[in-house]
């Protein structure tokens, strides 16, 4: 496979990872000059009709999403039954693999990739793309400590439901990271997103997963029934603020998880680093591997039957095992709930969607309508609450100047909605009106700078954009600075970074150098091929490098364009070579701006981008200059789209 090319451009080179459903590669696009990564389906995943359109969708979805901490897609393709996406190509480790070396990580150092993961959902949940595999398995760091979540489209694609097929009746999902509404087989949203992030942070800051077992069935109980050990209890310095967001994060109803990725990520960057929690023993753990493909269960009947006669025959001796080590008696798996796992976890038990709808009904409390809450003190509201069998929390104390200081000015969930009885309201209460210091802005990115404004009481003002050592797209200087006092409704200006300046290196020396290597060269260096050109030689075999444009040793920019003389051998010098001036129009072009690329292809077949450029349609048209020798094709492309494919004979100058 790795000496294989898809789609004519896409240069297989090595093997750099395996999951579940698919096998990811290290390419070169040969269009572009760049590595790419490729992620390939595998086999048994290319038989099923629905799940592959679902995956195409998705995926080309995913391609959408525009972050800093989501990898970017660039194509999604398939050739013959091979489907595939190509994707930005990370250099730097899995997050999985971190954890393993390093767990657990430095609270502040989890904390930011934290940050940056709940950031990239966010922006994926307002566009409707729920990831629903959040694992540390699918976050990358790169060399600069950026975090980037992968695998949008695979994700949603395989988890939509179960992959029916004759020999693939299984359901996928890397069960120490469910969401107890996946483990039942229940209704997912971007809770559910909130609570798989919750337990990637609970396992950076511990070193190990709060649910293990046997089994995946097992943890998936755990998940529904058990409560987790609290981080302080594995990590004596955990902040305690830190840790009541891992709690609310993770809770099992998800209208008591935080409404959004946004406001999980608020609640991250208010965090007190010297609120230090309850501790015990300090440990250190494992993460868990990859995606799990679990296989329909066989004698599913005997299971549950067993399963019922140790309900019959030990629940006394569960009970008197539970006083003797003075622990709290676990939630007992009866036949019921053990059935309704077993269907939402394998769907290989055949059962009517009226037994599932019953089991449902038998297992979750009744539904009450949350109140209207806002202008009540939290007593008041606590009050109001217990008549209805629901439990009230406190969340933030926010400045409003709608609401006097005491009353609460929002609540989670919202007036109107249905939530089960037992399940938690959390209120925001006025701090009354702002008077007091600017916040911090700098390390956000802009949606995050303008939400901490308002949450302040402050307005946002000029937002300018320049080069720094930030990230894209985060902010690094602000006017007020944070600290200083202002008003209220005073206007904070700030810069977001375009990245760091193009930096220079030094112009390799190419002579001598294979073609193929020069170019791999090249874009070693971050330098392009600019034209590359033939000539006859006795002194350099065919196909070596005779000179280049730029000398070596040169300092020159990043992306600098070099053009190359490559040897044709002493028996091609007969004169085949020549130079044809081509018109280009840009009516056609569908786009003002668009890019122009110019390959050309001999008579062997073998394709070399000549150029890529800019260009403005309103221009109307442009000469280009194309050399070779032979015959051959000249393709000319807007957009990566095929405008016009000519045939060239270069001796003679002729086009048709």
């Amino acid at each position: 496979m790795s000496s294989r090319i898809l789609a004519g451009r896409y240069e297989l080179i090595e093997k750099i990872g395996e999951g579940g459903m698919a096998v990811v590669y290290k390419a070169r696009c040969r269009l572009l000059n760049r590595f790419v990564a490729i992620k390939i389906l595998k086999p048994e995943f290319t038989k099923d009709v629905k799940f592959i359109e679902s995956f195409r969708r998705e995926s080309q979805a995913a391609a959408s999403l525009v972050h800093p901490n989501i990898v970017n897609v660039y194509d999604v393709g398939k050739e013959g039954n091979i489907h595939y996406i190509v994707m930005e190509l990370i250099e730097g480790r899995v997050l999985s693999d971190l954890i393993k070396t390093e767990g657990p990580i430095e609270i502040r150092k989890a904390v930011s990739i934290t940050k940056q993961i709940a950031s990239a959902l966010s922006l994926a949940h307002k566009s409707n793309l729920i990831h629903r595999d959040v694992k540390p398995h699918n976050i990358l760091i790169n060399q600069d400590g950026v975090a980037k979540i992968t695998d949008f489209g695979i994700a949603k694609a395989v988890s939509s439901g179960t992959i029916v097929g004759k020999q693939t009746e299984t359901i996928m999902g890397s069960v120490h990271y469910f969401s107890p509404e996946q483990a039942r087989g229940g209704y997912i949203d971007e809770k559910s997103d909130i609570y798989s992030l919750g337990i990637v942070l609970y396992e950076m800051v511990t070193g190990k997963v709060p649910f293990d077992g046997e089994n995946p069935v097992a943890v998936a109980v755990m998940h529904i029934n058990d409560e987790m050990v609290p981080p302080s209890e594995l990590v004596s310095d955990i902040p305690a603020d830190l840790e009541e967001i891992i709690l609310k994060a993770t809770n099992k109803y998800q209208v008591n998880r935080y409404k959004s990725a946004e406001d999980m990520l608020t609640a991250l960057n208010l965090i007190n680093y010297n609120s230090i929690g309850k501790s015990a023993a300090h440990s250190k753990g494992k993460a868990k591997e990859s995606t799990i493909v679990m296989p329909p269960i066989k004698n599913a009947g005997l299971l549950k039957e067993n399963q019922l006669n140790n309900d019959a025959m030990g629940e006394k001796d569960e009970e008197k095992m539970a006083k003797e080590k003075g622990k709290k008696k676990k939630f007992k798996l009866n036949k019921v709930k053990f059935a309704a796992i077993v269907i939402a976890l394998f769907c290989a038990i055949p059962i009517s969607g009226f037994l599932v709808n019953g089991i449902r009904s038998m297992l979750e409390p009744d539904e009450v309508v949350v109140p209207d809450l806002k202008g009540y003190t939290f007593e008041e509201a606590e009050k109001k609450l217990e008549e209805l069998k629901l439990v009230l929390e406190k969340g933030n104390e926010v400045y409003s100047s709608d609401y006097d200081e005491g009353c609460i000015v929002s609540q989670s969930p919202e007036e109107d909605m249905k939530i089960k009885e037992g399940a938690k309201v959390q209120v925001n209460i006025s701090k009354g009106m702002q008077s007091g210091t600017v916040p911090n802005l700098v390390g956000k990115t802009l949606s995050e700078a303008e939400f901490v404004l308002e949450t302040y009481g402050y307005e946002k003002g000029s937002v300018k954009e320049d080069y720094s050592d930030y990230a894209k797209g985060v902010v690094f200087e602000q006017s007020p600075e944070s600290g200083s006092e202002a008003d209220s409704g005073t206007k904070v200006s700030f810069k977001v970074s375009l990245g760091s300046k193009t930096e220079e290196v030094e112009m390799p020396n190419l002579k001598g150098l294979d073609f193929d290597r020069a170019k791999d060269q090249l874009t070693k260096y971050k330098l392009s091929l600019g034209n590359p050109s033939y000539d006859s030689s006795s002194s350099f075999a065919k196909n070596q490098v005779i000179s280049q444009s730029i000398d070596a040793g040169k300092m020159v920019e990043e992306g600098t364009s070099v053009d190359l003389v490559i040897s044709s051998g002493e028996e091609e010098a007969s004169g085949k070579q020549g130079t044809v001036d081509l018109t280009i129009s840009y009516s056609n072009a569908k786009n003002e701006l668009l890019w122009l690329t110019v390959i050309v292809s001999d008579e062997n077949g073998v394709s070399t981008p000549i150029s890529r450029e800019q260009r403005n349609r309103s221009d109307g048209s442009s000469i280009v200059s194309v050399s070779g020798e032979g015959k051959g094709t000249i393709t000319v492309m807007f957009d990566n789209e095929v405008e016009q494919r000519l045939n060239v004979d270069f001796a003679t100058g002729d086009l048709s």
